[in-house]
């Protein structure tokens, strides 16, 4: 008989496992209660943080060259059909908070302004409060890439807005219009007549607004014979819409099964006749009798995305002290798992106030911050006996969407 997997947690890290463990032949199922770290991340595509990249071409005098990814990852990567991630090139990305910054790939809807050399980039001016194109266009042309490679950004004015209601909805609202092909041909016709009154330009810089089901800047720039992206925003950004869209539609192509609930517990159990080990049981919320497994993949997300919690003693202090000491991090399940962080366990507090957070939570130099680092310990990616763990859930590892796919794909092998 197959083998079981049950995936708890559906951002990158869940469907690199789920993947990985059904071309190996398992029965899979995912169960997710909702929004997840990826589903809130920007579209950037990294391996490393990409701070660590800007600091060490610094000291080197330029760009380090990008390394190509592991075949799995490349395939997983083509069978989504969500990111570009060009072999030994990085992209770079412009930021609304006015960077330009590098990345391993990114969202197809994403300007990649690595190829450009000497020309204009347009930044249409739109009336949305997190939207100021002339602020941005004189912070990005000061950015030393934008220097080195000759590239200067024009703001301009162009009726990128078509209703008065888009000057305040959401931006994954004003994304999901443009998934409708007679409104990406209207934007279209204002972009050429941009183009016209400026007399050209290299690229055009938009808001994150092309598309919420999949990234449509590749139909746009085609059409109008100029690269046309979106900018990189925070929390929030339509890229997550964009991933949970590709996710669902991948997870339905490889025949995973996706379940929406929530997990308050995993403990060691029968898995059921045939099934090799004593298995794992997972409880979910609402339902009366756990799910059985001969394996748990922990893909959770670390504090960004609630897999793990600030929990210091103070919370559960009664009139004057805490009832005792305890450790200030939290798994947001029940497992029989050990957090820590890079440098190994976590252990108990002496102050009732938790953790020294302004001294240990944010990072300095190349040292993560607590906030960071804070996750299950593993030996690789197995946590405990029928239990991995995958992504940010793991202790130390990177916050990045390859490292993300990296120990995915891993998990779902071992398991």
């Amino acid at each position: 008989m197959d083998r079981s997997i049950l995936v708890i947690g559906a951002g990158v890290a869940g469907l690199a496992a789920a993947w990985s463990a059904r071309r190996r032949g398992a029965q899979v199922t995912v169960v997710s209660a909702g929004v997840g770290e990826t589903a809130l991340a920007g579209g950037a595509v990294d391996d490393v943080p990409w701070e660590q990249l800007e600091r060490a071409a610094r000291l080197l005098g330029g760009d380090l060259p990008a390394g190509d990814l592991a075949p799995a990852a490349r395939q997983l990567t083509a069978e989504l059909g969500l990111w570009d991630v060009p072999q030994g090139a990085a992209a770079r990305i412009a930021t609304v908070a006015g960077r330009i910054r590098p990345a391993r790939g990114r969202d197809r809807a994403l300007l990649d302004l690595g190829p450009l050399r000497r020309t204009r980039v347009l930044i249409p001016r739109a009336a949305r409060g997190a939207w100021d194109a002339d602020a941005l266009a004189e912070a990005l042309s000061d950015e030393p890439f934008a220097r080195a490679r000759g590239l200067r950004f024009l703001p301009v004015d162009a009726p990128v807005l078509r209703f008065d209601d888009e000057r305040r909805i959401a931006d994954g609202d004003l994304a999901a219009r443009h998934d409708d092909p007679a409104r990406l041909s209207w934007l279209l016709e204002r972009l050429h007549q941009a183009l016209d009154a400026a007399g050209g330009a290299g690229a055009i810089l938009l808001g994150p607004w092309l598309g919420a089901r999949a990234p449509r800047a590749e139909a746009l720039s085609a059409r109008l014979g100029v690269p046309v992206g979106e900018a990189l925003i925070g929390a929030g950004s339509p890229a997550g819409l964009r991933f949970e869209a590709a996710r669902d539609a991948l997870l339905a192509a490889i025949g995973a099964t996706h379940r929406h609930g929530r997990v308050r517990a995993v403990s060691a159990g029968d898995a059921g006749p045939g099934h090799p080990g004593d298995g794992v049981l997972v409880h979910v919320d609402g339902e009366d009798v756990p799910l059985a497994a001969d394996a748990v993949i922990l893909a959770i997300g670390g504090i960004a995305g609630g897999g793990i919690a600030y929990a210091p003693p103070a919370h559960r202090a009664g009139p004057d002290l805490p009832a005792r000491g305890a450790v200030p991090f939290a798994l947001s399940i029940a497992a029989p798992v050990t957090l820590g962080d890079a440098r190994g366990p976590l252990g108990v507090v002496s102050s009732m106030h938790g953790p020294e957070l302004d001294v240990v939570a944010w990072p300095r130099g190349d040292r993560p911050g607590a906030l960071e680092a804070v996750g299950v310990r593993c030996d690789g990616v197995r946590a405990a006996p029928g239990i991995l763990a995958a992504g940010a859930t793991i202790a130390g590892r990177a916050r990045t969407v390859l490292d993300a796919v990296t120990t995915g794909l891993r998990a779902g092998a071992e398991a």
